[in-house]
């Protein structure tokens, strides 16, 4: 057990950001999570599962909804809704909160509702980058026939405003809070998936939170020095500069409350394409595939070595494009489902599975 402050915050947020992959929502969202949980506490409380019985019940927080969107709200006051419909309708005492990802905004996740609850939070994401679809951050519950979820979700304001409370599968119960994040202008506030601290072990990404804080430290003491931010993930993530130039061809599309699209980095006489669903999914150079997720895969800004997101990115803009295999991060159970990789396929007519083959566990 740590006791988080401000500083270990902002290492994790800026750590997220980049595990965020293209993904994970922004870092000013994540920074103004961290003042609203601060403002309700000194500090939080990061626990491993370890330290909870193993029959102790760990419930996830996220934010669902397209990272681009504009006119979204999700407030203290949507937190509370959220974890009191989630509260009564599954009759659930929360000895842990974890979040479905990290990112620049969904590694604060649980944040504020630990400062407000004391519930600690738990280095046991859902997974330790970013993923575009609910199932992926499952933790496998979507493969197990006979469980049945129960999800709460709020967000929106005005003639936007909507909560939701859904039970059923997870495949079902994840496209109604799609549906809601849509609903409430592109975002919403979920709590979800009540499991037990045992099968949380054995599923989720145990100590991604810790990655991240690790990261986001290495980014903080090298501010002003880029070549010494990618000395250190290379050195420690086998991370690969693939390319240095400018973004053109920049084209982002809301679709069901997911962001899609692609955006390509000159260098030379090559072209780099990198195409995102939320997260950035391929990096191709010349058309040859250089990079598939859950590879991941990030954009940096060149002058300050800052992570930007799908969401952020545009044209003229001088970045750098790294990678970082799979191996170096620790994913959780959902990354290891066929099914779910058919899924993104769909969505980004683009071979995956062909690329990850030694991912899945059929």
């Amino acid at each position: 057990m740590i006791k988080m402050t401000k500083e270990n915050c902002l290492q994790a947020l800026y750590g997220g950001l980049l595990l965020g992959g293209g993904g994970g929502g922004s870092l000013k969202m994540g920074l103004e999570a961290m003042e609203e949980a601060f403002r309700h506490t000194d500090a939080l409380t990061l626990m491993e599962v370890d330290e909870l019985n193993p029959e102790d019940i760990i419930v996830n927080v996220s934010m669902v909804g397209a990272p681009s969107a504009k006119d979204t709200c999700c407030t203290v006051d949507h937190w509370k809704t959220v974890l009191k419909n989630f509260e009564d309708a599954s009759g659930t005492k929360i000895a842990g909160v974890t979040s479905c990802e990290n990112g620049g905004v969904s590694t604060s996740n649980g944040w504020v509702i630990s400062a407000l609850t004391g519930i600690p939070v738990i280095d046991a994401p859902s997974n330790g980058r970013a993923h575009p679809s609910g199932p992926m951050g499952s933790i496998g519950l979507n493969a197990i026939p006979d469980y049945m979820t129960v999800q709460a979700a709020c967000g929106g304001k005005g003639d936007k405003y909507v909560e939701t409370i859904t039970k059923g599968t997870m495949n079902a119960t994840s496209h109604m809070i799609r549906q809601t994040a849509v609903a409430s202008g592109g975002l919403c506030c979920v709590l979800r998936n009540p499991v037990t601290a045992e099968y949380t072990k054995t599923h989720a990404a145990l100590g991604a939170i810790s990655q991240a804080m690790d990261i986001g430290k290495a980014y903080l003491e090298n501010k002003e020095n880029v070549e010494g931010f990618l000395d250190f993930l290379k050195e420690n993530y086998s991370a690969q500069i693939v390319c240095r130039g400018v973004t053109s061809g920049y084209n982002l599309c809301m679709d069901g409350g997911y962001d899609v699209g692609a955006v390509h980095v000159k260098e030379g006489g090559d072209d780099y394409e990198l195409t995102y669903w939320n997260e950035y999914m391929t990096l191709e150079r010349n058309g040859e595939r250089v990079g598939t997720f859950p590879d991941l895969l990030c954009t940096l800004d060149a002058k300050t070595g800052l992570a930007l997101s799908s969401a952020e990115i545009g044209d003229d803009m001088d970045v750098i494009i790294i990678k970082i295999p799979r191996d170096k991060i620790i994913l959780g159970a959902g990354m290891h489902q066929r099914e779910l990789f058919e899924e993104a396929e769909q969505v980004m007519k683009k071979e995956l599975i062909s690329y990850e083959e030694d991912l899945f566990e059929d």
